[in-house]
């Protein structure tokens, strides 16, 4: 019965997963939180920057207004207060005035608060200025340093106006008056309007108590409201010259991001807000953008590893069952007379049966973990590496493969491997081989495919083995332009040998002439063959017609040199042949390069060098192209 498989692999690998996704979930979720960080810092930097900006552009304006109400002041103190010296007085403001369009207007007011002249069409605003606070302070103080009022309403148009005033002194040093610039805060807001902060942003400007001086975007309830923007003049941390806080709006709830600056050299507050939901838009799509995909990552791991789980868990239940059944197969095995052994795909053995040294002679524990193609013969090798790649590539389930190797006392054996897919073991194909020697049975197989390539009489090689071989040489002339060579041998006036000495002495003349034509293939390319009846053939690669013709005549002389009596060849008396011989040169572009035109070629030159007298050898020239010789 096969053990349970054990959990704790499919445990950790659970946990492994589970660590995946929560890092997954946790990275993503740190990420976004350092974005959110920086859209809202990003945020905040530029709601501040705008807000020096325009703190500056108002600094710029109540200077201004400033400067103009120091030289007014001054031209007052200079001319005096008289009917001629207003006159003048006026003129002047009128010209101070068409440097300083921004002003609403430049109003001069006696030492009682009265009206005395003024740039402005309409009255100046809040008629008598004895009871204003700014008018008790300019009288009673000596000190001629600007003063700034708290915005007012101005009379007829009732426009919102903020004031910068100075005293001017008569003569003999008693308060003369005060000169009273007027700022539209109008003006503000015309270039707030030009400035975009999104549909839900705002600009505002205070003065240094929290009433608000103008706004964008305008609203009438806000009108003579001590906003104070929320915690902006209420809050001890926000004391500092410029910065940034977060607040919800009293007057239509939003959540704005601010930024504030105040001013160094004039009470005024300037404010930037953004909408939080604005500024935080693009980050809050790409949030659930990102979020969208992190979970579909999360969740695909998640499913990844559940499989992988599962996997695992059905994994090491074949494993179970494989351990029952290799224990089971290596019983098997190791009973068998033959060789069991398994491989995996790329050769090496991992089981071998103690059969293995009865076969070759060396014990299991010695060829165990090595590769098996590396025992295999270099000639056989490709023909098994070929079976294990179908095999591999699931092209057969079977292959029977033979082979030769070197048995461990020397002497080389043939053996028989069947090999057949046993299982997938950790991604590489198990395979198992049956092995059994065949020696003797192939060396019968040799001797019989010796037997049908050789000629039973001479010895030599039959007609079929000259075939191949010609066929074959014919190819390799092509390929590597090298020459090959062909005698067509025949034995003269053969029928009148049998006719006068009988069939038997016809064969051992026969046997004869091929032992010595047989002694002239002496590479190992050269073939000698029996071509048919009394006819042989010498196959000489790599030979050219001039290397031919001195073997050719050599053969003639060693022939006759034999003496074999033969009293109706005349001249000589003696057994002789005659000899055609064909060349092929694959480097003549004009030459024939076929098998059959030079067989045919070297019988042309055979009958000829019969038709001359025989016992001689005749060549025929390689561009031949017709039926006859002309000797």
């Amino acid at each position: 019965m096969a053990r349970p498989a054990p959990k704790s692999l499919t445990r950790r690998a659970a946990l492994f997963v589970v660590a995946i996704c929560a890092a997954i979930v946790v990275l993503e979720g740190w990420r976004e939180w350092v974005a959110y960080d920086a859209a809202v810092q990003k945020a905040e930097l530029e709601t501040q920057n705008l807000a020096r900006s325009m703190r500056q552009h108002a600094e710029d304006t109540y200077e201004i207004a400033d400067q103009a109400v120091s030289l007014v002041s001054y031209q007052i103190e200079t001319t005096g207060i008289a009917p001629e010296a207003l006159q003048q007085t006026e003129a002047f403001m009128l010209r101070t005035m068409q440097s300083a369009q921004r002003l609403r207007g430049i109003y001069v007011y006696d030492a009682d608060g009265n009206w005395l002249v003024t740039t402005a069409e309409n009255m100046p605003p809040g008629g008598n200025q004895a009871a204003y606070s700014y008018f008790r302070d300019h009288m009673t103080t000596p000190s001629d340093a600007p003063s700034f009022g708290a915005p007012i309403r101005a009379a007829g148009d009732d426009a919102l106006v903020t004031t910068v005033s100075r005293r001017f002194d008569q003569p003999d040093g008693s308060f003369g008056g005060v000169v009273v610039a007027a700022i539209d805060t109008r003006y503000f807001a015309d270039v707030y309007d030009s400035i975009d902060v999104g549909a839900l942003g705002t600009i505002s400007l205070y003065d240094s108590n929290g009433l608000l001086l103008s706004r964008k975007p305008y609203h009438p309830d806000l009108r003579d409201e001590d906003l104070g923007e929320g915690e902006l003049f209420a809050r001890p941390d926000l004391a500092q010259a410029s910065g940034a806080y977060h607040y919800d709006s009293a007057v239509d709830g939003h959540r704005r991001i601010g930024g504030y600056d105040r001013g160094a050299r004039y009470p005024i507050v300037s404010v930037v807000a953004v909408s939080h939901a604005e500024a935080l838009a693009s980050w809050g799509r790409g949030a659930l953008q990102r979020g969208a995909i992190t979970l579909g990552l999360t969740l695909g791991a998640a499913l990844l590893g559940l499989r992988l789980v599962d996997q695992i868990r059905r994994r090491q239940r074949s494993e179970t069952v494989l351990e029952q059944k290799e224990s089971e197969f290596r019983l098997l095995a190791e009973s068998a007379s033959d060789l069991v052994e398994r491989f995996d795909s790329d050769g090496t053995r991992t089981y071998i049966s103690p059969a293995l040294e009865r076969l070759t002679g060396y014990r299991p524990e010695e060829m165990l973990g090595k590769n098996a193609f590396e025992v295999v013969n270099p000639q056989d090798r490709p023909a098994v590496e070929a079976a294990a790649e179908r095999l591999r590539q699931g092209v057969t389930e079977q292959e029977t493969v033979s082979f030769r190797l070197q048995h461990k006392d020397g002497r080389e054996i043939w053996l028989e491997t069947s090999l057949r897919i046993a299982a997938e073991r950790s991604e590489k194909l198990s395979v198992v081989g049956v092995t059994r020697d065949v020696t003797e049975r192939k060396r019968l197989e040799l001797k019989l495919e010796s037997l049908a390539l050789r000629d039973g009489l001479t010895g030599i090689a039959n007609r079929r083995a000259f075939d191949t071989a010609l066929t074959r040489e014919v190819a390799r002339a092509r390929r590597l332009s090298t020459p090959l060579s062909l005698l067509m041998i025949d034995a003269d006036r053969f029928k009148r040998f049998n006719d006068d000495h009988g069939h038997l002495a016809g064969d051992a003349c026969l046997k004869s002439i091929a032992a010595v034509v047989a002694m002239a293939a002496r590479r190992p390319t050269d073939l000698a063959a029996r071509y048919g009846g009394e006819e042989l053939a010498l196959l000489l690669p790599d030979t050219n017609i001039d290397a031919a013709r001195a073997i050719a005549a050599d053969l003639c002389r060693q022939v006759q040199a034999l003496a074999i009596p033969h009293a109706r060849n005349l001249p000589w008396r003696v057994a002789t042949i005659s000899i055609g011989i064909a060349s092929i040169d694959p480097r003549d572009e004009d030459a024939v390069h076929d098998g059959s035109w030079l067989i045919s070629t070297a019988d042309l030159a055979l009958y000829d060098a019969k038709g001359q007298g025989r016992n001689q050898s005749v060549a025929a020239p390689g561009k031949l192209r017709t039926t006859r010789l002309v000797g």
